[in-house]
């Protein structure tokens, strides 16, 4: 499949943003957002931005969203450092896209959802304007006194308990990999919708969590497989086309899934998680540390 590419108006482009790697440079135009108090935890806008996003590009469908929407590197699409995420005019889908990877997503989707969230602030707190996952993690986990962690503090809280149940709508999850992965990833990001108890694995030493997470991935959250009686469905990820029963497929790009995560029944800390709900493979949290933050005002 070769990549799809057009040039849209730029009468329908209500925000660009161009990410790329920690070492080459940022264009960004963003627009006005109303001012607010610092302090308060606050993720609500930037899952409105993503959830617009999704949605809107979401309209188009399977394979109609495709030459708007992919992760770069998969699917047939060219890998690429660059990125491009467009929020364009609600009602017209294809005033949209998403050519971004998972953390270039959460960049582009912080910018757009905060005044505060500029190449400045992202370059003093975390060192780059465009961090990796891998820089991200790094950033949220030095708690050194005068660390990044305390530079970014205005906007960014990391709760001290590190508990699964604790999370909500607009928390941020980064994961870190340790054990390597296929296409070079060094992490995933993703910005929590929702967060439910789920028994998975029969342990009483354990709880296990289905948390629903927008993010843009190379591959959807679980295995579609088009069994009517698949345990994907019920947590059916918006990159999969199909229905129980027909043929289905996978695409790749910003959308919204449903990730496992096991917790530490004493401690609430996770243990580590599973990709989707009918995935086999189970990363600990020793190959594949996550630290969870939350956004504030």
């Amino acid at each position: 499949m070769k990549r799809y590419d057009r040039r849209k108006s730029s009468q329908m482009k209500r925000f660009v943003v161009a990410l790329v790697t920690a070492s080459a440079s940022v264009a960004l135009a963003v627009m006005p957002a109303t001012a607010q108090a610092a302090g308060t935890e606050d993720g609500a806008p930037l899952v409105a931005a993503e959830n617009e996003i999704i949605d809107q590009l979401g309209t188009l469908g399977w394979p109609g969203q495709d030459p708007e929407n992919f992760y770069p590197g998969a699917a047939g699409h060219a890998d690429s450092d660059t990125a491009s995420v467009v929020w364009g005019t609600p009602g017209n889908a294809g005033s949209y896209q998403v050519e971004a990877k998972c953390a270039q997503f959460l960049t582009a989707s912080l910018k757009h959802a905060y005044t505060w969230a500029t190449d400045t602030w992202f370059t003093s707190g975390i060192g780059f304007r465009s961090p990796s996952s891998e820089q991200y993690y790094k950033a949220f986990t030095d708690t050194a006194p005068g660390g990044a962690l305390e530079d970014m503090s205005d906007h960014i809280s990391r709760p001290s308990a590190q508990r699964v149940r604790d999370l909500h709508l607009g928390s941020i999850i980064a994961v870190k990999y340790l054990d390597g992965s296929e296409g070079g990833a060094t992490g995933h990001m993703m910005t929590v919708e929702s967060v439910s108890s789920f028994e998975r694995d029969g342990n009483s030493g354990t709880q296990e969590y289905a948390v629903t997470v927008a993010d843009s991935t190379s591959n959807p959250h679980g295995v579609a497989f088009s069994s009517k009686t698949s345990p994907h469905w019920a947590f059916k990820d918006s990159r999969v086309e199909g229905s129980p029963g027909l043929t289905t497929k996978e695409w790749s790009g910003a959308g919204r899934g449903t990730i496992f995560i096991q917790a530490d029944a004493t401690t609430g800390k996770p243990t580590g998680y599973w990709w989707g709900r009918n995935e086999a493979a189970f990363n600990k949290v020793a190959d594949r540390p996550m630290v969870f933050v939350d956004v504030t005002r």
